[in-house]
């Protein structure tokens, strides 16, 4: 395949994701725009795009300087540092799980944790690949 082939097929794939994303947001906003609260839908979109901004500058920082935090986090005993910390994320999402809360109860403690396991597991994978 040529690269013009492969671009217009990567084109054609980001407008179906773009598509699949916009059909899923509308399901699951569903009721908030059958009642008129649009500022709801609107909100949800609004601040997906903020943290997906805000993930795209966090995941280019590698790429732009070698700063002191950076170094320190890169070292070889990193890893172990990330390795108890993921051990930490383990037991402390496993916690909430054994508390059977209802689900508008538990879910922005889990979103949270969700988020922080993201950054946790790419800091251990960041640690490893900087050896």
């Amino acid at each position: 395949m040529t690269m013009a082939r492969l671009r217009s097929l990567g084109i054609l794939l980001a407008f179906l994701t773009t598509g699949l994303v916009l059909f899923s947001l509308y399901g699951a906003f569903r009721g908030a725009i059958e009642n008129g609260n649009w500022v709801a839908f609107g909100g949800g979109i609004l601040l997906g795009a903020i943290m997906v901004g805000f993930l795209c500058i966090v995941m280019i920082v590698p790429d732009r300087r070698g700063v002191g935090w950076v170094r320190a986090i890169t070292a070889i005993n990193a890893k172990y540092l990330f390795l108890l910390l993921i051990g930490l994320w383990i037991a402390s999402m496993g916690f909430l799980a054994s508390l059977e809360l209802p689900a508008n109860t538990v879910g922005a403690p889990a979103l949270i944790g969700l988020f922080l396991g993201i950054f946790i597991f790419m800091g251990f994978i960041w640690a490893v690949i900087g050896e």
